[in-house]
C-alpha cells in the first residue's frame, strides 16, 4: 500500500495499461486517423491540388471542420469517459479510494492518463493526416502543423478535464458526452453566437486560428490567444475541483 502511495504517478500508469487493454484506444485511434481519407483523396485529386487549396483543404475543411470539430472530441470523449467508467461499473474505485492516495491526486493522475494518450493520438493523427495530404509539399503547409498541434492539445485538455467530470456526475456519460458533442459543440455552438463563446471547440479552434501564420484562416468570434488559453486552463482547473468534490462524497459501497 505504501509502495504504491510513493510510487510515481501509479494510478496514471494504471489507467494508461487500461486504456491499451480495452477498446476504447482503439476505436479512438480509428476516428482521429479517419481524417487520412480526406488527405488521400486530395492526394488523387485529378489535376492535384495548388498550394492555396491544399492549405485550405488541411485548416479549413480536415482540422476546423472535420477534426477539432467533431471527430477529436469523440476521441477524447471515449478515453475520458472510461478513465473512472470501468472502476464505477465494476465498483471496484472503493479499493482505489481506501489507499493512502488523496481524492485529489486520484483524479489528477486520472486525468493525466486520459491527456498523455488523448494527445499522443490526436497528434499522431494529425501528423499522418499532414503527411499524406501535402505528400512531396511539406514546405507549403509547415507552418501549419505546430498550431495545429497546440490546438489539438489544448482541445484534448478542455474535453478531456469537461468529460473526465461528467464521468463522476452522470452514469451513462458516455451517451450524455456524445449528445453534448454533436448538439451542443457541432450544431448549436457553429450557428448560435451566444453557445458559441462558451464552446471548448471554438477556444480551441481559436488558438490555431491566432497561432496560424494565414489570414484566410478567420473563426467567426475569434478569441484572443490569451482569453483562450486561460479559458481552457480555466475548465480543467475546475474539472478537477468539481471531481474532486464529488469523489468524496460518493458512496463507493
Amino acid at each position: 500500500m505504501v509502495s504504491v502511495a510513493f510510487s510515481p504517478f501509479p494510478i496514471t500508469r494504471l489507467t494508461i495499461r487500461q486504456f491499451a487493454r480495452g477498446k476504447s484506444l482503439l476505436v479512438a485511434a480509428g476516428i482521429v486517423f479517419f481524417p487520412v481519407l480526406f488527405a488521400i483523396l486530395g492526394l488523387l485529386a485529378p489535376d492535384g491540388l495548388t498550394v492555396r487549396q491544399l492549405r485550405q483543404l488541411l485548416s479549413s475543411v480536415i482540422f476546423l471542420g472535420a477534426f477539432t470539430g467533431t471527430l477529436l472530441p469523440v476521441a477524447t470523449l471515449l478515453l475520458a469517459s472510461g478513465a473512472f467508467g470501468d472502476e464505477l461499473d465494476d465498483r471496484t474505485l472503493s479499493y482505489l479510494t481506501l489507499k493512502p492516495i488523496s481524492r485529489l491526486r486520484i483524479v489528477i493522475e486520472k486525468l493525466l492518463g486520459v491527456l498523455i494518450v488523448g494527445i499522443l493520438l490526436a497528434w499522431t493523427g494529425i501528423l499522418a493526416t499532414v503527411g499524406v495530404a501535402a505528400w512531396g509539399r511539406y514546405d507549403a503547409v509547415e507552418d501549419l502543423v505546430w498550431p495545429m498541434l497546440l490546438s489539438t492539445a489544448a482541445g484534448v485538455i478542455g474535453f478531456g478535464s469537461f468529460f473526465l467530470l461528467l464521468s463522476l456526475y452522470i452514469p451513462r456519460a458516455l451517451l450524455t458526452g456524445l449528445f453534448y458533442t454533436f448538439v451542443w459543440e457541432s450544431a448549436l455552438a457553429r450557428f448560435l453566437p451566444g453557445i458559441r463563446t462558451i464552446s471548448i471547440r471554438h477556444y480551441a479552434q481559436s488558438i490555431f486560428a491566432e497561432l496560424a501564420d494565414d489570414r484566410r484562416i478567420v473563426l467567426a468570434q475569434q478569441a484572443e490567444l490569451r482569453t483562450s488559453v486561460i479559458t481552457v486552463v480555466a475548465i480543467c482547473v475546475l474539472s478537477i475541483a468539481l471531481g474532486t468534490w464529488r469523489l468524496r462524497r460518493m458512496n463507493l459501497e
